[in-house]
Parts: structure tokens; C-alpha cells; sequence
């Protein structure tokens, strides 16, 4: 079983590497394959959010050593979906940005659509609500929104959220948390003084996007923190190996270790950064002292076998507190061991919200 896990990963990761960086193909792995054996690595990509990476990947190999037509059409047929998808998210972000552009708003799109521009194709990346930054015009834009007719949902303090023509948009009001501990309010201190440096997006007209400093640090906070709740995707790896390989002349790495230091997200940023290195083959000049190769073999693992629940909208309320609790207590070695942020402190942070909002115990991610 061990063995045939191993393949597969092997497998996988060579698929990421020919559609990312067009890397020479390792044909010797994809021999004898059976459909069970592309169907496996169908279902992880799927739930990894690579799927149209690994399309692309196959599409690499000769026709012979490719799956049946079967799974190649079941394939297909959802990566014309995530195009799709993508395209009509461009339509619906590009609406609002002209919007917002006649009321003098600048928009700093996040997340997502940014980091799709890094991609060969971008509509191969996987993107889900719209996230978007309006230097200080957070208000006034929800009150643009909300004269059209739109509903306006308040649930979180960082950002608003409403939806145009069935895509979810998230208004920021901070980048990132800057309440929970000091390294939230460290990055959004620095994001704030970087974001006057923002520049243009290249997808998305009239829209910006932040520099490539703000850009990585930006990311790193913003993946250690979902990492340690709820952990992250392969989609999560790919995204910083683009960033790592994409702004690779641009970024002052000397600054952003100082600021990763600063933080406390150094070790984090260097685990992921190996994994990079490791499995993705990425040659980065973000070098670090430390070695973190074990550390990051576990992290690896944790990417790749960890179930996090869907969200229980339905669910009673006691139900949802213990699948919460219990969410919380499989995730501490990686508060212990990775991330800057301190679980006890997350934790006693998480009950002061709920003492205020109960009902967004069911509601939060279990």
C-alpha cells in the first residue's frame, strides 16, 4: 500500500512539474498505469485544486502512456468547467473595478486573481470568491454596493462580503487580521506601508495588484494562517512556487527575510519553500540557513492526507462545537512546530468571537 502511495505521489508531482515549468518529461513513471492508478490521481487532484494543472501535465506525455478516453473526457470536461468559470469571474471582477474606478476607488484585487496572473494559464488556476483592497474607501464602496440593490453581508470584522451575478466578492477592510497576535498586526502594518506601491494587474483592467514584496508577504500570512487552522492544498504549493519563480528578479529578498523574521513566519515560509524546492523542482534565491527538510516532509504529508470537514450550515449546535474542538486539537503540533501564531491563543481568541457571535461556531470551517 505504502509503494503504491509513493507512486502516486510521484506521479503527481511530475504531472505539476511538466504543466508549471514544461519540465522534462518522466515518461519511466507513467509505464503500465491502469485506470484505477489515473483515476486515484484524478480524485487527489481534484481535491488538491490542481486538476487542470495535472490535465495539462498529461497532455504532456505521448499518447500512448495517457489514460483512456473515458477519463480523459471526465477530465476535460471539468477543466472546461474551471475555464469557464474563471472567464465569467474575470467578466464579474473587471464590472467591478470599472465601477469603482468612477467613484475614484482604487481596487487592489487579492488572493486568487493575482496569483492566476503568475500561471502560464491562468484560467488553470483554480480561483474561488473575488478578494479586493480599497485603500481606506471600504465603507464607501459597501455603500456603492448596496445602492445597486446588493446585499452586503457583515459576518467577519477584515471584510465585507456580497455577491454579483452568483460570484462571492470579499471587500477587505484590513489585509489581514491585525488583532489576533503580533505577527497579524506586524503584516498589516507593513502592507499598509507598501500598498501606496501597488501596480498595475495584468488581467484585469484598471485594477492593481501589490508589490512583489507586499505580494509574498501578503501570502505567507495569509496561507500560514489557514495552514495551522484548517491546513492548505497543493493549489496553496503551486501558487508560492509561482511566486518564488515569477517575481524571482523583482523581489528584494534581503527585505522580505527581514520582514519574515520580523513576523515570526521565516520558518513557515522556508518549509513551504522547500517543498517547493524539493517536489516541485523550483530554484529559488530564497535561501535560508536552517535546514527544515524533516519538518517539511511533514508538512508535505499533512497537505496531502489531511480531511478537513465541509462546512455544516445545518448541523446542531453542540455537534458543530465538537467536530470545532476536535478540528483544533489534530491542527496544535502545527502551531507548536510551524507557525508563529500560539494555539492557546487562537483558541482563547476564537471563544471571545463566539461569546459575541455563537452562531458563527456554526458557520466557521469545522
Amino acid at each position: 500500500m505504502q509503494h503504491l502511495e509513493h507512486n502516486r505521489e510521484k506521479r503527481l508531482f511530475a504531472l505539476l512539474r511538466m504543466s508549471l515549468f514544461n519540465s522534462c518529461q518522466e515518461e519511466s513513471l507513467f509505464e503500465n498505469m491502469s485506470n484505477q492508478d489515473w483515476s486515484d490521481i484524478y480524485t487527489i487532484a481534484l481535491s488538491q485544486g490542481v486538476l487542470a494543472h495535472t490535465y495539462d501535465g498529461l497532455c504532456h506525455l505521448r499518447e500512448s502512456l495517457q489514460p483512456d478516453l473515458e477519463i480523459k473526457i471526465q477530465w476535460a470536461y471539468n477543466v472546461n468547467h474551471i475555464e469557464k468559470l474563471f472567464k465569467h469571474q474575470q467578466h464579474v471582477a473587471s464590472e467591478l473595478v470599472t465601477k469603482f474606478s468612477e467613484h475614484n476607488i482604487k481596487t487592489i484585487i487579492l488572493k486568487g486573481h493575482s496569483l492566476a496572473a503568475l500561471y502560464t494559464r491562468p484560467d488553470h488556476r483554480q480561483a474561488g470568491d473575488i478578494d479586493v483592497y480599497l485603500m481606506g474607501d471600504f465603507e464607501r464602496a459597501n455603500q456603492i454596493v448596496q445602492s445597486s440593490n446588493i446585499k452586503v453581508k457583515y459576518d467577519y470584522f477584515v471584510h465585507s462580503e456580497f455577491s454579483i451575478r452568483g460570484i462571492n466578492i470579499e471587500n477587505h477592510r484590513y489585509f489581514v487580521n491585525p488583532f489576533v497576535n503580533k505577527a497579524g498586526k506586524y503584516v498589516e502594518e507593513k502592507l499598509l506601508e507598501l500598498a501606496p506601491q501597488s501596480v498595475a494587474h495584468t488581467l484585469i483592467d484598471g485594477a492593481y495588484t501589490l508589490c512583489p514584496e507586499a505580494f509574498a508577504l501578503f501570502f505567507i500570512r495569509h496561507s500560514s494562517w489557514h495552514y495551522a487552522r484548517e491546513c492548505i492544498s497543493l493549489r496553496d504549493i503551486c501558487d508560492w512556487a509561482m511566486v518564488l519563480t515569477q517575481f524571482e528578479s523583482k523581489i528584494d529578498f534581503d527585505s522580505l527575510k527581514t520582514m519574515l523574521q520580523q513576523s515570526g513566519l521565516d520558518r513557515y515560509c522556508y518549509i513551504i519553500t522547500q517543498i517547493c524546492r524539493q517536489y516541485l523542482g523550483v530554484n529559488s534565491s530564497l535561501n535560508f540557513d536552517d535546514d527544515y527538510s524533516e519538518l517539511a516532509e511533514r508538512v508535505k504529508n499533512d497537505i496531502l492526507t489531511f480531511c478537513n470537514p465541509e462546512k455544516h450550515t445545518e448541523m446542531n449546535f453542540i455537534r458543530a462545537f465538537a467536530l470545532k474542538i476536535r478540528n483544533r486539537i489534530s491542527r496544535k503540533w502545527c502551531y507548536d512546530l510551524v507557525v508563529p501564531d500560539s494555539y492557546w491563543g487562537n483558541i482563547w481568541y476564537s471563544i471571545k468571537g463566539y461569546i459575541t457571535n455563537p452562531i458563527a461556531i456554526i458557520k466557521a470551517k469545522l
